[in-house]
């Protein structure tokens, strides 16, 4: 219960320090606080502290609360690596409107899906101990916290990848070029949407079901960084 709080506290404290630091960057650049990955991985990491305090109430996070905080230490630490430079938009990001809907429903969707991973890990080691682990919710929670999770994230990231398509033909002319960002995001849709089909069931999909929210969350880290990481694209510029 301790642990628990303080990590709860300690959520608190950093989320208002991640919005501190994305209102100064958005003071000083004059636009949306997520052009490049330092902004990008700054802004999810917020995200995703906000999206836990935002469900917590409601859905019985105190549980999550732990491994939500190792989640965003791990994107803090990651963004600590990163460029901070302050540079001209690159021609194909000047668009302030699709700037801030796209990349910020993208943040928004990445966010939510990583309290559906946080909630799907929880369910698999509760579902391999016998809800023996004292700082996790019982499976049977975890579950619903992760589907819950997994259902609002879908429908953003439907609204990111086809805003994305909208900005590609503006900026290249055409909605979809088989870029490597594009590819890994349509994958991950794939994965969430197979999760979607599946969950609820009663046979042997149900335990495919969590590991299909982590696979998806890795989907998600993998457009996130290692589709600008290992090809080269459209998306270049975003590449650490």
């Amino acid at each position: 219960a301790i642990l628990r709080r303080g990590a709860g506290a300690g959520l608190l404290v950093a989320f208002a320090l991640l919005l501190g630091a994305l209102a100064m960057r958005t003071i000083l650049i004059g636009h949306a606080p997520w052009s490049n990955l330092h902004e990008f991985s700054l802004a999810f990491a917020a995200a995703l502290i906000g999206t836990h305090l935002m469900m917590g109430r409601a859905n019985s996070l105190e549980g999550l609360a732990p491994l939500t905080a190792l989640l965003a230490a791990g994107l803090v630490i990651f963004t600590l690596g990163l460029d901070d430079r302050v540079d001209p938009l690159v021609p194909a990001l000047q668009q302030p409107l699709l700037l801030t809907i796209h990349v910020g429903s993208a943040v928004v969707a990445y966010a939510v899906s990583g309290v559906a991973f946080v909630a799907a890990a929880a369910e698999i080691g509760q579902a391999r101990s016998g809800d023996r682990i004292p700082l996790l919710p019982p499976a049977s929670a975890a579950r619903a916290i992760g589907h819950r999770a997994v259902l609002i994230a879908f429908p953003i990231l439907t609204i990111a990848i086809a805003l994305g398509s909208v900005w590609a033909h503006l900026a290249w002319r055409t909605y979809w070029s088989n870029d490597p960002k594009e590819l890994a995001a349509a994958a991950t849709w794939l994965v969430f949407g197979a999760y979607l089909h599946i969950a609820g069931r009663r046979d042997r999909w149900e335990r495919l079901a969590p590991w299909l929210i982590v696979l998806g969350f890795a989907g998600v880290l993998f457009t996130y960084i290692g589709a600008g990481l290992f090809f080269i694209g459209e998306h270049s510029y975003a590449a650490p």
